[in-house]
């Protein structure tokens, strides 16, 4: 045993990517990442949708501290688990990238994901007040209008809520009413409404998510067929990720976003598909993975111009019909992670020359967005 343990640490400290035990800290355990295929991203909390800080190789040696809950990761080649470990300096990778013997003691001042800060949600925007009424049970609060969202934490019954808005999402059986709605909070994070005592009935997320220009001036008169474009997720920036040498058949950009965040038309169009695109034997209405090939539920509209764009991985089928006519700024579905996909976020294209649609004919989004004023983020 004192032969093993010796080599171990022998192999830790020989590794160049090793992080280091701070002097006073407590106790640390060696692990090896399991990544394969791409680096792993180490990350300032427990869920992909906290700050990347770096990567970590393939077969590196890392210093974990403790284990936190955080956001159920399923696609991990060791485990599926919603358990972070938590590094000595502070990081967060997913227990489910990282191969290890015994189970790490629970980090006892971190023990839950704390919910994300509302998206580009107005500074003083007005809530409508409610209070948990659940009963004997805890309501679940959650990253999105599902069940199967992200958990962050249970609110006990009597507790007062501010209710930013509503949107749809999965059909709930409560002890208030029986309803798909789902209550945005003041916190970013979602309740089923079916547990929700409250007077008045919140406004729409849609209507707060793509507001009525305010009264100005009159823009300048635009050029015969254009439109006015606008971010397909208002308030969320986009990862540059076009044809990168590493990725050269994507095709367009990756929006990081929250399950059920409304997506928005581009601009005004014609829609002409609706679609669930994935490999045979998997399903659009579950999480997708990075194993699963297909865009998921996706809408792809036809712009004035001979511009197309497309909007993937939504979390159920898109909320217009083939033939139907878009306004700029108009929703068309909710964000999820359908297909190939390993955390929720909208994948957006541009294609011009169309129709038809094809990877010979798409272009970089972000700096078409940006001549046309609408960049991303």
């Amino acid at each position: 045993m004192r032969k093993t343990i010796f080599a171990a640490v022998v192999a830790a400290t020989t590794t160049a990517a090793t992080l280091l035990l701070p002097v006073g800290a407590q106790a640390a355990t060696t692990a090896t990442v399991v990544s394969p295929k791409r680096p792993l991203n180490v990350r300032a909390g427990a869920a992909v949708w906290t700050r990347p800080l770096r990567t970590l190789p393939n077969g590196t040696a890392v210093s974990v501290e403790c284990q936190v809950k955080g956001q159920l990761i399923d696609q991990g080649p060791v485990r599926v688990t919603d358990q972070w470990d938590r590094l000595t300096d502070g990081s967060f990778v997913s227990d489910a990238w990282v191969r290890h013997g015994q189970p790490f003691p629970p980090c006892t001042d971190a023990q839950t994901v704390a919910a994300p800060a509302p998206a580009a949600a107005p500074a003083a925007a007005a809530t409508t007040a409610g209070t948990v009424a659940s009963g004997a049970v805890a309501l679940k609060t959650r990253s999105g209008p599902a069940r199967a969202a992200v958990l962050y934490a249970g609110l006990a019954n009597g507790t007062p809520l501010n209710i930013v808005c509503q949107l749809p999402g999965e059909q709930i059986a409560g002890t208030m009413r029986v309803t798909d709605r789902w209550d945005r909070l003041d916190t970013g994070a979602y309740v089923s409404d079916a547990y929700v005592n409250r007077a008045a009935a919140p406004p729409s997320c849609d209507s707060l998510a793509a507001p009525a220009p305010a009264a100005a001036a009159p823009a300048p008169a635009a050029e015969a067929g254009q439109s006015r474009w606008v971010s397909p997720l208002p308030g969320f920036s986009a990862r540059p990720g076009f044809r990168t040498p590493t990725n050269p058949n994507h095709v367009g950009v990756d929006i990081m976003s929250f399950v059920g965040t409304p997506i928005h038309a581009a601009s005004a169009g014609t829609v002409v598909e609706v679609v669930c695109n994935i490999e045979a034997g998997h399903s659009c209405d579950q999480a997708g993975s990075a194993a699963i090939g297909g865009c998921g539920w996706y809408v792809k509209i036809q712009h004035a111009g001979g511009v197309s764009t497309l909007y993937c991985h939504m979390v159920r089928r898109g909320v217009v019909q083939a033939g139907q006519k878009v306004a700029a700024g108009q929703v068309i579905g909710y964000v999820g992670s359908s297909g190939n996909s390993s955390a929720p976020h909208l994948h957006f294209e541009v294609h011009v020359s169309t129709p038809p649609t094809s990877p010979g004919n798409a272009v970089d989004p972000l700096p078409f967005m940006r001549a046309h004023s609408a960049a991303i983020g």
